[in-house]
């Protein structure tokens, strides 16, 4: 009996959480008072704010998906970045290194990123095909941002910068360098040669 009794006189610690315990500060000293937020009991999420974050990344998902769909790549949809197609490398004959890049550039339409990581220069021979775990259509997808990104230098949505850029690099392909670089002549580019 003597030992039941010793347990119950033991008192019982309550715990309590560190934005409550008055010994302990919510913030360095100073700082309370340009940001009273920083106490954690301040911090609670509102149903209206979780609402508004989950329409957010709903928003950003839907653009994600619904963009390439929309322009007609809807193939890069599917690429999920697994990077799979660079052991492409030594068998591509147009010696493209960053294969993924071009899919979400595709994915984007990011023109300039399809320039810079030598997208123009793909002859859709289909050698990165087998390696995508996704079984994606790599060179039918490269091939239509091709002509995607061809028409849009027309249209001037490429800055001229990066259109020089990809002339003098020679990272534009014979199927698309005859338009591109009357375009950049007809822009007030300089005469190569």
């Amino acid at each position: 009996m003597a030992e039941d009794e010793r347990e119950e006189e033991k008192p019982r610690v309550k715990w309590i959480p560190r934005s409550r315990d008055v010994d302990k500060p919510a913030a360095l000293p100073g700082i309370h008072r340009y940001a009273p937020f920083t106490n954690l009991t301040d911090r609670m999420t509102t149903p209206a704010l979780n609402r508004a974050v989950m329409v957010g990344i709903g928003a950003a998902v839907a653009l994600d998906v619904l963009r390439p769909i929309a322009l007609g790549m809807w193939d890069a949809a599917y690429c999920y970045e697994c990077r799979a197609c660079y052991a492409t490398l030594e068998k591509c004959p147009a010696s493209i290194t960053f294969q993924a890049e071009l899919t979400v550039a595709c994915r984007t339409m990011d023109y300039r990123r399809f320039v810079k990581n030598r997208g123009l220069l793909c002859i859709r021979c289909g050698n990165c095909n087998g390696f995508c775990v996704q079984h994606l259509n790599l060179a039918d997808i490269f091939g239509k941002m091709g002509v995607a990104t061809a028409r849009a230098v027309r249209e001037g949505k490429v800055p001229f910068d990066v259109v020089e850029g990809a002339i003098y690099e020679g990272v534009i392909g014979r199927e698309y360098i005859d338009e591109i670089y009357e375009w950049y002549r007809s822009s007030g580019g300089r005469r190569l040669g």
